[in-house]
């Protein structure tokens, strides 16, 4: 009888199934043990948002190793992307833009609406940028001008051999025509969250995002420090008060008004430090009763932010100067270092005064929490805030209401 036909097991092929099972082995204890996961995850960090992350910052704030990313769009963005936590719920999104182009860092900072409540801004050390950081939330936005041949960001542009060159000469040129770059982000810290970040926590996240500025900068040719700082970085100016007769930093114009001040019921403010570098500064006069109920609210937008801001309420803020005598909306303009050249945006400084309506049965449902509403008051601290704002800055030519 025939003997059955049985396939014949060599040593070739004893060493191939050898193999398969150490591949097989060695793909089940990277894929159980995470290794193969944490890979994907450092490629991702490496490549999203045109490779500027600054991968170990960011690890570093959202308090994990394990951290992905992906760019969000949208079309023609230079860059947009979220890192995400793998084991939590912490998320850090940034997104970069040219600065005639950008109506993201109004929104970012809430100032979408007029006569709303919007957390005050910090400036960001001596980097051209402000850091908003309350009740849980916390946001950076930065202000990069570009085309300037001596700024540190062209020299680290440009370039003869390889592709980084040709990148940064590509992008160079768009920063020129653009003038600016925008560079905002914002922190999540996830759900169940509220709690304000300590000093370390607001540290950790401006300094993320000032690199990866960095980076977005030297690739757009665009201006940042060489030697920027974030020294003197604060919270929320809200949680430490002042009193209008003593007022610091971007509301001391406001000093002399002190006293006319009360017979109106207010008596404290929300002063940010002040600096020459911060494109947007606010100064928040509160009552004298409670220095937590905002009545009037004052903010200097400069560059990219008065130019958007203007644009998105030119119906009702339109002219070098103005006052609404039935309200409260006072404002001002300035002339500023760039403005009308490849390096500005063409708009001037904008010097914006409104009311904060209480919601408190205190004062009435959709009332400014003011004994009175004098146009000569707002006209006076709106002029004194936008003197010392304009001055720090540079600017000149200076349209009081």
């Amino acid at each position: 009888m025939p003997q059955s036909w049985k396939p014949r097991r060599g040593p070739l092929a004893l060493a191939l199934l050898s193999g398969l099972a150490c591949l097989l082995l060695v793909g089940g204890v990277l894929y159980g043990t995470g290794t193969l996961q944490s890979w994907r995850e450092e490629r991702q960090l490496s490549r999203a948002c045109g490779g500027i992350l600054a991968a170990p910052q960011i690890r570093t704030v959202l308090g994990s190793r394990d951290v992905g990313a992906k760019d969000t769009g949208p079309d023609g963005t230079p860059a947009s992307c979220v890192a995400r936590a793998r084991d939590g719920d912490s998320s850090m999104s940034l997104q970069v833009r040219w600065g005639s182009e950008d109506d993201a860092a109004t929104r970012l900072l809430d100032r979408t609406r007029l006569f709303a409540y919007s957390a005050p801004v910090s400036p960001l050390g001596s980097w051209p940028g402000v850091l908003m950081s309350d009740q849980g939330r916390a946001t950076v936005s930065l202000w990069l001008q570009c085309g300037n041949e001596n700024s540190k960001g062209n020299e680290n542009s440009k370039g003869s051999k390889g592709g980084e060159g040709n990148r940064g000469s590509k992008a160079n040129e768009a920063g020129e025509r653009a003038g600016s770059l925008t560079v905002n982000a914002r922190l999540d810290r996830g759900t169940g969250n509220g709690a304000g970040l300590s000093s370390a926590g607001r540290h950790r996240f401006a300094a993320a995002v000032v690199e990866s500025a960095e980076k977005a900068a030297d690739a757009a040719g665009c201006d940042h420090p060489a030697e920027g700082s974030l020294a003197g970085l604060t919270g929320s100016p809200r949680a430490h008060p002042s009193g209008l007769a003593t007022a610091p930093g971007t509301c001391a114009g406001l000093r002399p008004l002190a006293a006319r001040a009360a017979r109106l019921g207010l008596g404290h403010t929300w002063a940010p430090p002040a600096s020459g570098s911060a494109p947007v500064e606010d100064c928040v006069l509160t009552t004298a009763g409670d220095a937590q109920l905002p009545a009037y609210w004052m903010s200097a937008y400069y560059g990219p932010y008065a130019e958007d801001f203007t644009k998105r309420f030119a119906a009702r803020v339109s002219g070098e100067r103005g006052q609404e005598k039935d309200g409260t909306l006072t404002w001002a303009t300035a002339s500023c270092p760039g403005t009308g050249t490849g390096h500005g945006t063409g708009t001037r400084a904008l010097f914006l005064l409104h009311g904060v309506p209480d919601n408190d049965t205190r004062t009435g449902a959709g009332k400014v929490p003011t004994t009175g509403n004098p146009p000569a008051f707002r006209a006076d601290a709106l002029s004194a805030f936008a003197r010392q704002s304009a001055e720090r800055h540079g600017c000149g030519d200076v349209k009081l209401p």
